[in-house]
């Protein structure tokens, strides 16, 4: 903490120390313009704003979470400004002395510049172009145009008087930093247009405007007189302290934004190439006007030819390009097409239903399937609600709308129940899905499967599982759902059910002696017998060969014994099976209490039955001992 604290205090103390300086120089500038500063203090300013610009970078580069690429750029635009803080002291050190324009100090100073306008330029010409390949012919194209107009521009500046005067060395040294100075602008300019720079917004206008500052004073040295000679000077200290300001905004920025790299999106068609060709159509009018064909206007001339092939080259790319788009387009128009008509015909020809539902429930679209579910025409359909084609699933309905609406591009599902369908009752399966968020959907899509026969089949496979295949009657599975039903029941302190055991007497010599054909023609007469003369709410079952249960809830002893000699008596009547006509019997066992202790009743009832059986008196019927009195 101490030690980070000691920092931060050394950072605000270099950061004053470097604001301080800026102020200087900012402050020099007038004075340098107006030519009230001695010969070597402008350069030892330029040299100091240049320390500054250095030391800038290197806070820069040492940023946490700066990107690689915009560190490597950063280091070598520090180098750059250290040959121009290099070369700066030398010229300052050559006025000094008083050296004439050849003077070995005053050419290495211009190397320096060349040098470092050179470092400079690489900087940005060595930053990847984040564009896609096909994309770069044209960009490299727009980049060219807007640097043919520029290169004009520079040309035009340079030659103030039509032709180069002055020392042919110092021409040539001034005309390679101009050269390089574009080279820079060319490699901006390249970055601007594909929307990636290794700088942030702000710190890209203050480096832009130190460019196009130092360019100017660089394409000037020679076309000024020594009397205007301090306008350069101003301009190359400006250009200092904007690449100074540059630094410092970059520093700022990548607080908040760390990576220190600017991204925008590129845009298709930018009007930099349309303003260029503006541009140099103008300089070339200009130039014929005042000059006619001096030198410079030659260089106007051609730098106009230039700009024209270089359109007609980004036009011809545009044309290619365009014809390519629209083989795409119509490709892809056809691919649409054809899988529109595959979609049509999936669903017209499905046999599922595929409704399109306003929030509301109102059919906006209905598949030609819905006549063959529920018997109704789509066109009548249309404009109507779901609710009204199925009013007795009305309610399911609404609830399944209300379910998908509740939540966005959710899905629910839900089975509906039509009596009234035609050509009959259908069981249907719906899956509606919301999709009012979607364009061009805009609503709910509701795909509605026949599930009839899967629900008579399921209701089939019920039946034979929980009934016995001869007779009908319920069996021990179906028997044991009721019990574990009845022993669910709420609210019910007290109980009283009954179950009877009854078994038929002498069933084995029907079978002896008549087959078993005509033992099960007795078992389904016997069934028939028990089903009339049990209430609805009660359950008769076949438990075994001739065993039957029977099951009565919410029953009295009176009841109970009631209903048993109601079952003998009906099963004391003859029976004809076939050509045969049988007289049968049965003993009946009854237990009475509580069903949650429906074992304890069945055992009490079977050992009651086995009693009945055995009476010497010949009844048939016998209540268990130990049973419950209501």
């Amino acid at each position: 903490m101490e030690t980070s604290a000691r920092a931060q205090h050394q950072d605000r103390r270099v950061d004053r120390i470097l604001a301080a300086l800026g102020i200087v120089a900012l402050l020099l500038v007038p004075a340098v313009f107006g030519g009230m500063v001695a010969a070597p203090a402008p350069d030892l300013a330029d040299a100091a704003v240049w320390v500054l610009f250095v030391w800038q970078c290197r806070q820069v580069v040492t940023m946490p979470g700066a990107a690689r690429d915009v560190r490597v750029f950063w280091r070598t635009l520090s180098l750059g400004g250290a040959l121009l803080a290099l070369a700066h002291l030398t010229y300052g050190i050559a006025r000094t002395v008083g050296a004439p324009p050849r003077d070995p100090l005053r050419l290495a100073a211009m190397a320096l510049i060349a040098a470092a306008v050179a470092t400079v330029g690489w900087a940005i010409v060595a930053y990847p172009l984040r564009v896609p390949r096909r994309d770069r012919p044209r960009l490299l194209l727009d980049v060219a145009t807007v640097m043919t107009a520029l290169t004009m521009l520079a040309w035009y500046l340079w030659l103030p008087e039509g032709a180069p005067e002055g020392d042919a060395v110092q021409d040539g040294l001034s005309l390679l930093a101009c050269v390089l100075a574009l080279l820079g602008v060319t490699a901006g300019v390249k970055l601007a247009l594909g929307g990636s720079a290794p700088w942030t917004v702000p710190a890209g206008v203050l480096l832009g405007g130190g460019v196009l500052v130092g360019s100017w004073s660089l394409a000037n040295l020679v076309s000024l007189g020594p009397d205007e000679i301090s306008v350069v000077y101003a301009a190359q200290l400006v250009a200092a302290v904007l690449y100074a300001m540059g630094a410092r905004a970059q520093w700022l920025r990548m607080r908040t934004e760390p990576t220190g790299r600017s991204v925008r999106q590129r845009a298709l068609n930018s009007p930099l190439p349309y303003l260029a060709i503006a541009v140099a159509l103008i300089l070339l009018v200009a130039v014929l006007v005042h000059e006619g064909l001096t030198m410079r206007g030659w260089g106007m001339l051609v730098g106009v030819v230039a700009v024209a092939v270089l359109a007609m080259l980004r036009q011809n790319l545009a044309f290619g390009e365009n014809t390519r788009l629209l083989a795409r387009l119509r490709a892809a128009m056809r691919a649409m097409r054809q899988q529109e008509e595959r979609f049509r015909s999936l669903v017209q020809n499905a046999s599922d239903l595929t409704l399109l539902l306003d929030p509301d429930g109102t059919i906006r679209y209905a598949s030609p399937a819905l006549r063959d579910l529920l018997g109704v025409d789509p066109r009548h359909a249309l404009g109507r609600p779901l609710t009204a084609l199925a009013p007795e699933a009305a309610a399911a309905i609404e609830q399944l709308i209300a379910d998908v609406l509740a939540q966005p591009r959710s899905a629910r599902r839900a089975q509906l129940f039509v009596p009234q369908a035609d050509p009959g009752p259908r069981w249907l399966e719906a899956l509606a899905t919301n999709r009012l968020d979607t364009s061009g959907v805009s609503g709910i899509i509701v795909n509605v499967h026949d599930v009839t026969d899967s629900r008579r089949l399921e209701q089939r496979l019920r039946e034979q599982a929980t009934h016995d295949q001869l007779t009908g009657l319920p069996n021990r599975v179906m028997l044991n759902e009721r019990i574990q039903s009845m022993q669910h029941r709420q609210g019910e302190s007290e109980r009283h059910d009954a179950v009877l055991m009854l078994d038929l007497d002498d069933f084995k010599s029907v079978n002896d002696a008549l087959g078993h054909k005509a033992g099960d023609g007795l078992l389904i007469v016997v069934a028939q017998r028990l089903r009339r003369n049990v209430r609805p709410a009660d359950l008769a079952a076949r438990v075994g060969g001739d065993e039957f249960v029977v099951l009565l809830s919410d029953t009295t002893r009176d009841g109970a014994l009631a209903t048993a000699e109601r079952i003998r008596a009906a099963l004391s009547e003859p029976v004809t099976v076939g050509e045969h006509q049988l007289s049968t019997g049965a003993s009946i066992g009854v237990a009475l209490g509580s069903v949650d202790r429906f074992d304890d009743l069945l055992r009490d009832a079977d050992a009651a039955m086995y009693t009945a059986k055995r009476s010497p008196g010949g009844a048939r019927v016998h209540v268990a001992d130990g049973d419950t009195q209501p």
